[in-house]
């Protein structure tokens, strides 16, 4: 078990390491149908929660561990922790659910969930695919508009007034991921980062869960 955690390590490393060569060639390895959506929530994030909050991030990323400010951070990754099913005996400042709610069961489900998981005034944000190809890991069930998933989270008992949504797209980010092999387009060197309302690849929601 030593050994193969060492190993995951190390690949980790050498992986950060080829990153970082080619960022410095100007060359951006981020997935490009999340590189905007990324960084729009976590400017949002930043300048609306404290920096000493306590995180939770179902499925856990480098990304978001890296690019918030927090006091504490978990992760719980799907489907080991089933989230439809299931509750951490704790509560958080913020929950992270980015690229998960797609392949869930139950997603309505895992939102009540979520709420039990949330202190006062705590804020859940959840990143879905909208017109991307079916990625089954393990299963693949669901696509939302930003309106789709705003009341979806009404629904499961958040405040629509304390909703926000966005989404970030265009028709050369659609087409760039539609290819049969499991690889994903990055933003390169000059990627267009224009957004079009009509054309989404990602949908985010940012709900506080007020008592």
């Amino acid at each position: 078990m030593f050994q193969i955690k060492e190993k995951i390590v190390s690949n980790r490393k050498l992986v950060k390491k080829i990153k970082n060569t080619l960022l410095k060639f100007g060359y951006n390895t981020e997935h490009l149908i999340r590189y905007v959506v990324r960084m729009e929530c976590k400017n949002l994030i930043n300048n609306k929660l404290p920096k000493n909050m306590s995180i939770l991030e179902i499925s856990e990323s480098e990304y978001w561990k890296s690019n918030l400010k927090y006091k504490k951070y978990t992760g719980a990754n799907y489907p080991d922790f089933d989230i439809c099913e299931n509750q951490l005996n704790e509560k958080f400042d913020l929950i992270i659910a980015d690229n998960v709610w797609e392949h869930l069961k139950y997603p309505y489900k895992a939102s009540k969930n979520i709420q039990k998981m949330l202190k006062n005034n705590g804020y859940f944000l959840v990143i879905v695919p909208f017109l991307v190809r079916i990625h089954e890991v393990p299963i693949d069930c669901t696509r939302w508009t930003e309106d789709g998933l705003k009341y979806h989270l009404e629904e499961s008992g958040f405040n629509i007034n304390n909703i926000e949504t966005g989404s970030w797209g265009n028709k050369n980010s659609v087409i760039s991921n539609l290819r049969t092999d499991d690889s994903w387009t990055r933003v390169g060197f000059y990627s267009n980062l224009n957004n079009n309302k009509n054309f989404p690849v990602q949908i985010w929601a940012l709900a506080k869960y007020s008592i």
